[in-house]
């Protein structure tokens, strides 16, 4: 799991589900060897993907039975939040996201999209055939172009992998088309399930993990440090509405959600040591 630098938080957090699913087997083991057991799992989980919020809150709800049906109350609140035959642009891979696009083109309120390619893995190269395979017009461009071609769109839609009181944690080139969607007037949407919003005691635990330099610059000249990053996060209030399973937030309401939150004490007995990375302010 620590490797996979293509799929999104839903495939991610899946995974991790049925992972921990089958560490929670009773084999004999005592109840404080199995507890043990399944937290060391749980952090080991976390550790692989950081920057994953629902990897954080996986083992606080029936993931694999719940999550697909809070997505898709998610999915169907999209198409009224955008104005009729819309272009949207989007970036990476989300399956919230994508679900949204395909809904909203069904309704008549969506009549292209934008993609950023999303490098280094090019998610967004994958969004587009899978857009293009429901009909859906799509124009695929490269990441230094996505802030410019916000002015071509009426809204942007992206995912998140985590939502603090502050930030939108997602996929790098977030914060830039937000900035630019901020320039242009256009409304920026995070279309997640709940399971991404994470109080402060689980916020704590997120850390942005650096990806590795080679795949930049092999061999840096003395001198040159690479930083080579996946993920960062983006100010709540560059974006127009969190758009969750039970409704369509404004940043101010996301904190006020957040600001009630609990923490089980699952994640409570979790240490916090750092996991490598860079961990922003909040």
């Amino acid at each position: 799991m620590a490797r996979d630098r293509r799929s999104g938080a839903t495939a991610l957090a899946r995974l991790a589900a049925r992972l921990l699913r089958a560490r929670a087997r009773d084999h004999g083991k005592s109840l404080a060897r199995w507890q043990r057991e399944l937290r060391q799992a749980g952090h080991a989980l976390v550790a692989a993907q950081p920057a994953m919020g629902s990897l954080l809150t996986v083992v606080e709800v029936a993931f694999l039975r719940d999550q697909p049906r809070a997505l898709a109350r998610a999915v169907a609140r999209v198409p009224h939040l955008l104005p009729r035959r819309a272009t949207c642009l989007t970036l990476s891979s989300s399956a919230a996201v994508l679900g949204a696009l395909v809904a909203a083109h069904g309704r008549g309120r969506l009549a292209a999209v934008i993609v950023a390619e999303s490098r280094p893995g090019c998610e967004g190269v994958a969004t587009a055939r899978r857009l293009a395979a429901a009909r859906i017009p799509v124009r695929l461009v490269v990441d230094a172009l996505a802030p410019a071609a916000v002015r071509d769109a009426d809204a942007v839609v992206v995912g998140a992998d985590a939502i603090t009181s502050t930030a939108v944690w997602n996929k790098c080139g977030t914060f830039a088309v937000a900035l630019a969607a901020r320039a242009a007037r256009r409304p920026l949407l995070v279309v997640t399930a709940e399971d991404r919003l994470l109080p402060a005691p689980l916020a704590r635990l997120l850390r942005l993990p650096d990806a590795e330099p080679a795949a930049v610059l092999r061999r840096p000249p003395r001198g040159v440090v690479v930083v080579n990053r996946l993920f960062e996060c983006t100010p709540l209030d560059l974006t127009s509405r969190v758009v969750t399973e039970s409704g369509a937030w404004r940043p101010s309401a996301v904190r006020a959600r957040l600001a009630d939150g609990e923490v089980s004490g699952w994640w409570a007995v979790v240490p916090r040591r750092g996991h490598g990375g860079t961990r922003p302010r909040r």
